[in-house]
């Protein structure tokens, strides 16, 4: 009797075991006309969240490729190997489903997937989006040709001329993430707005994902995200860090205890950053005296010396100077950098100001680089130093 309890026993155990890994399985078949033979290239994010590269042959124009994902993941199709091109690539969802997808030579962005629910409303979103792109075709383009002659007029144009065009696609986004509140494209796209969204948008946007999505990989990413944003927010204590400045001496910035600091995060390579600059030498020279220090960090870490260049140029130098500390290395490795200062405040966009108060609290953070956030935050200070 003991036998045949554990034989059952065992055979529910590899029932659900083979259940599970039926589950966690994907099948994605594939037709390619216009090329009957040749490789076909997979890239996506398995449940370890490493990023898998898979090759399957082309066999009179047919390709099948097959895995293990505990959940649906943004992929990436192309034809030719570590080349990422409009014609011959294709980003979609890749789900735990059996899937297909039906691929015309050169005209990859015209793929038909079917077999997976995540990719038809990721296909729907994309489709609005690419209207979008079609009416603005001739001004991309004209920018694209003035970025070829000069990347700062292009910079100062773009700021402008695209406004309204961003304006739409965050309205498509949004209105897509109240309509599909738990849907794993919702996810993956909040990652791209984490730049402009308030911390109180992005943590509702967040907490409507629900537990399941929240686990995901794209959700882990964002709670991170959302946790940093926080932690350089305001009712936030500023995390403390050390940098060599600009003329070698070593800084801290537990040093500045007992003074209001207003941390600058900038690049030489920024036009609005240094568009600002004029305006933060005014604030310097308004406030110091009265006990306001200014700290610029610099996305600069690759060209030292373009940083210094523009500190001299621009008359920054009047205030502390430090570089941000970013590895490239460590970032490609996905490990965790202690010296990079942007890190530690969630910065994503630059120019992004920081105003700390005597005691360490963080009680401002301007990173719109809007007219009417310049006013706020000049505003701030006139209010606190009147007071004292």
């Amino acid at each position: 009797m003991k036998k045949i309890i554990l034989s059952i026993f065992l055979l529910a155990t590899l029932t659900v075991e083979a259940q599970e890994k039926q589950a966690n399985q994907f099948v994605l078949n594939g037709t390619l006309n216009g090329v009957n033979t040749g490789m076909m290239y997979l890239y996506y994010t398995n449940n370890e969240d490493t990023r898998i590269k898979d090759s399957a042959a082309i066999v009179n124009g047919i390709f099948s490729f097959k895995g293990e994902i505990d959940e649906p993941t943004m992929a990436y199709l192309a034809l030719k190997e570590e080349k990422r091109t409009n014609k011959n690539s294709v980003s979609f969802f890749l789900e735990p489903s059996e899937m297909a997808v039906q691929l015309l030579l050169n005209k990859f962005n015209d793929a038909t997937f079917t077999g997976s629910k995540t990719q038809d409303e990721y296909a729907a979103l994309q489709a609005k989006k690419n209207k979008v792109e079609k009416r603005w075709t001739v001004v991309m383009d004209t920018l694209t040709e003035v970025n070829k002659r000069s990347n700062v007029e292009y910079q100062k144009l773009k700021d402008w001329a695209l406004l309204p065009y961003f304006a739409e696609m965050k309205d498509l986004d949004y209105t897509f993430f109240a309509n599909h509140p738990r849907s794993p494209v919702t996810a993956f796209e909040l990652g791209f707005h984490v730049a402009t969204l308030t911390l109180d948008s992005l943590e509702m946007f967040y907490n409507r994902l629900g537990k399941k999505i929240q686990q995901s990989n794209n959700g882990k990413h964002l709670a991170i995200e959302i946790q940093k944003l926080r932690a350089g927010s305001p009712g936030s204590i500023a995390a403390n860090f050390k940098a060599i400045d600009i003329n070698g001496s070593p800084l801290s910035l537990s040093d500045f205890k007992g003074k209001y600091v207003l941390l600058d995060f900038w690049a030489s390579w920024c036009v609005p950053c240094r568009a600002s600059n004029p305006h933060m030498i005014k604030l310097y020279h308004q406030y110091h005296t009265k006990g306001l220090d200014i700290i610029g960090v610099s996305d600069d870490d690759s060209k030292p010396d373009a940083w210094k260049k523009a500190v001299a140029k621009d008359g920054v130098g009047i205030w502390h100077n430090v570089l941000r500390g970013f590895d490239k290395n460590k970032m490609e490795k996905g490990e965790k950098n202690e010296k990079d200062i942007a890190e530690k405040y969630g910065i994503h966009s630059l120019p992004t100001k920081i105003l700390i108060d005597r005691k360490g609290a963080i009680i401002g953070r301007y990173d719109q680089g809007t007219d009417e956030e310049e006013k706020a935050m000049d505003e701030k200070l006139k209010s606190i130093f009147s007071t004292e």
